[in-house]
C-alpha cells in the first residue's frame, strides 16, 4: 500500500540529557540498541511506508549525524541543519517542512522503536488524515500501552477524533506516542522560528482543527538509561 503522504521529517535535533553519561560521546539517536542506531529504525519504518523523501533536523553533535546519513547513500534523506540554533520541536518542524515537496508531512520522533505494527498505524492514520479537514493527526496510546513514558496523559478524545489536552481526573488519557502528520497550513501566519510544537498543537485545538488517531499497539520510547537497559533485556 502506498501512502497519500510522501513526505517525512525525524526529529533528532535533541541534546539527549536523560542520558547524558551516554550522549556526552555520540547523539542520542546514533545509541545503538540492539545492534543498530535508534535513528535507523526511525529510518528503516519510513522506508517500509515507501515515502518518496525523509527530512532529518540535526542540531547536538550534528556532524556525527550527517556523517552516518552520508554512509547510506540514500538519495531520499536530506539534512535540516540547526547546528547555528536549535529550534525546538516547533520550530525544527517547520523549517524542515520547508524542504519537501508536499503540503504535509509524517513527523515521527527519533527516540521510539518503530516497528511493522507502527506501520499499520500510520497506514490507517494517512487515510484518516486524507478523509478529514484537520491541521494535525496525532498519534496517540492508551497510558497502558506507552513503554517508557512517566506522567498521568497528554490528550482525551472527544466526538469524531477530535482532541483536548489532558486535564487532572479526566478518564482514559492517551499519551502523544511521537508521531503526527501535519499540514504546512498549520504555520500559517506564524511568524515564530524557535518554539514548542505545543504551540500549534494549542491553536489547532481553539480552532477545533486537532484530531488524534487511537493507536492500540505498545509504544516503547527511550527517554532514559533505564528504558534503554529495560528494553535491551526483552
Amino acid at each position: 500500500m502506498s501512502l497519500n503522504v510522501k513526505s517525512a521529517i525525524i526529529l533528532a535535533a535533541g541534546f539527549g540529557k536523560r542520558m547524558r553519561h551516554l550522549t556526552h560521546e555520540v547523539p542520542k539517536p546514533l545509541i545503538n540498541f540492539k545492534g543498530k542506531p535508534l535513528i535507523q529504525y526511525s529510518i528503516d519504518f519510513l522506508e517500509s511506508l515507501n515515502v518518496q523523501e525523509i527530512v532529518i533536523n540535526v542540531h547536538y553533535k550534528s556532524d556525527q549525524i550527517k556523517e552516518f546519513v552520508r554512509s547510506l547513500n540514500n538519495s531520499k534523506i536530506k539534512i535540516s541543519d540547526e547546528s547555528s540554533e536549535i529550534l525546538d520541536t516547533g520550530g525544527g518542524v517547520k523549517k524542515a517542512m520547508g524542504l519537501i515537496n508536499g503540503k504535509e508531512s509524517i513527523v515521527i520522533n527519533s527516540d521510539v522503536l518503530w516497528n511493522e505494527e507502527q506501520a499499520s498505524s500510520l497506514k490507517e492514520m494517512d487515510s484518516m488524515f486524507v478523509q478529514n479537514s484537520c491541521d494535525s493527526l496525532l498519534c496517540l496510546s492508551p497510558l497502558k500501552n506507552t513503554k517508557g513514558y512517566k506522567g498521568e496523559g497528554d490528550f482525551v478524545f472527544l466526538n469524531n477524533n477530535k482532541i483536548r489536552r489532558y486535564q487532572n481526573n479526566d478518564q482514559s488519557p492517551f499519551v502523544y506516542c511521537g508521531a503526527q502528520i501535519i499540514s504546512i497550513d498549520s504555520f500559517i501566519d506564524f511568524e515564530e522560528d524557535v518554539f514548542s510544537i505545543n504551540k500549534i498543537w494549542n491553536r489547532s485545538i481553539s480552532n477545533d482543527r486537532l484530531m488524534g488517531f487511537k493507536n492500540n499497539n505498545d509504544v516503547f520510547h527511550i527517554g532514559s538509561v533505564e528504558t534503554l537497559d529495560r528494553f535491551n533485556e526483552k
